[in-house]
């Protein structure tokens, strides 16, 4: 065997300048940990806050305790030909396994679990460069940050797309299939400024017939099969000085949804930030519109198509943080009745390898929670989810290696009231995450 294994690393290496090809190989190796939360049924599951009708996220008046560790390893090889012109990406992860788990985590570890997380080819094309395949989407954190299929180019400051997030598999029709049309152009007013215009649109005339909207999950994800318009227009970008920084983005969207409702909602986002001592103040705020009816045909909440809101600029306890796949919600919003978020935070350099941070935010819904007792005999509405305070520290053990640290308390307010077991129109339990990670980056 080990003949053989000689043989073809001889091979390899003088097959190597014929080819006049360059490898590089990297790696993204995470090792998470949920050390408590004493909701987990609330935390555990990104989807809840996107569903408009939630029967699985549930708040109990008991303490409801959970830890488990879990590891998301990714991995992927760049081959790229000696003067730059192609480059092909292909790249494989095994996604949130939980210690014991049987997909992989429970003795001998031995199943198929392997996913494909890119795949595409990268060349230059009238001195741009075109991307074909399974590649990241970067059009904005708010509104679509995830991997898709598509073509991609990119020349200067211009970028445009074509991405299939969805195709219909029982039928031969194009029309019915979920696509998406983008294009962007940056430009630089200063030296430290920089503006993105863009515009998406979604469309899919398939004919899926819907019951009621209360049955949806509200993000363009999870709308496939439906009859769909959707444009976006958007502005973003952010600008810094030696002492002053800010970053922006505000997006407006319009269209119909099955020929009957018209979207209309709208996001705003701003951080304004400056350095204080050895480390620097941010204050962030958004506002994602909601919906205050869902009976008319104005569909006014914002809608993302495929996000992963961070806690490092929002909350440990709602958005993800150092858990990768358990947390409450995934987009910038719950259901369909919007988000407002107020939180500054202060960001320090302990030392060469230490950095420790503490934020404070207070959040609440851009319309409110709409809901009735068990019974059916009381109505209630609230749109305030409450004030949270998070602290957390990231260590670098090593050049590559990283030690994290979060941990977050929210003080809920009678909106989460809807997710609790007992409806009362009180919220009755504060909730708390306590997370870490060991992450090893190459």
């Amino acid at each position: 065997m080990k003949r053989v294994v000689t043989a073809l690393a001889l091979m390899l290496a003088m097959a190597a300048p014929a080819l006049a090809v360059e490898f590089e190989f990297h790696g993204d190796l995470k090792t998470e940990f949920r050390i408590n939360s004493n909701q987990s049924g609330f935390t555990g599951g990104k989807e809840f806050a996107a569903k408009l009708d939630p029967t699985q996220s549930k708040i109990y008046d008991e303490d409801v305790n959970d830890s488990f560790a879990a590891f998301k390893y990714r991995l992927w090889t760049e081959v790229s030909s000696d003067d730059g012109a192609v480059k092909g990406v292909y790249a494989i992860e095994v996604g949130g396994t939980h210690f014991g788990q049987s997909d992989g985590g429970d003795f001998s570890g031995d199943e198929v679990n392997v996913e494909t997380r890119w795949a595409y080819t990268d060349f230059a094309l009238s001195d741009g460069r075109m991307k074909v395949g399974l590649q990241p989407v970067k059009i904005n954190k708010f509104f679509w940050n995830e991997t898709a299929t598509g073509v991609h180019y990119k020349v200067g400051n211009f970028e445009a797309a074509w991405y299939r997030g969805y195709e219909m598999e029982d039928t031969d029709s194009n029309a019915e299939d979920l696509d998406a049309f983008y294009v962007r152009y940056n430009v630089k007013p200063a030296e430290d400024v920089k503006i993105g215009l863009f515009g998406v649109w979604q469309t899919s005339d398939a004919g899926g017939e819907l019951d009621s909207i209360d049955d949806l999950t509200w993000k363009v994800k999870k709308l496939t099969g439906y009859d769909l318009d959707l444009y976006t227009f958007g502005i973003d970008g952010g600008m810094k000085s030696d002492a002053f920084f800010a970053n922006w983005d505000l997006m407006y969207q319009t269209g119909d949804f099955m020929e009957e409702g018209d979207f209309g909602g709208y996001f705003a986002h701003v951080d304004l930030g400056t350095n204080l001592g050895n480390g620097k103040l941010t204050y962030t705020f958004w506002y994602a519109s909601g919906d205050d009816d869902r009976e008319d045909e104005d569909l006014d909440a914002f809608v993302a198509t495929d996000v992963d809101i961070n806690a490092d600029y929002s909350s440990v306890v709602l958005f993800q943080g150092l858990n990768s796949d358990q947390y409450f919600s995934a987009d910038p919003y719950i259901q369909d009745k919007g988000f407002m978020i107020n939180r500054i935070a202060y960001d320090a350099k302990a030392s060469d390898k230490l950095k420790v941070g503490v934020a404070a935010m207070y959040m609440m819904t851009a319309e409110d929670m709409e809901y009735q007792n068990d019974a059916g005999t009381m109505d209630y509405s609230d749109d305030s989810i409450g004030f949270e305070v998070d602290v957390y520290a990231k260590y670098k053990m090593y050049k590559s290696l990283e030690l994290a640290l979060a941990a977050g308390y929210l003080m809920a307010d009678d909106a989460l009231d809807f997710y609790e077991a007992d409806h009362d129109g009180s919220a009755d339990e504060d909730i708390y995450v306590i997370t870490s990670r060991i992450r090893y980056k190459f």
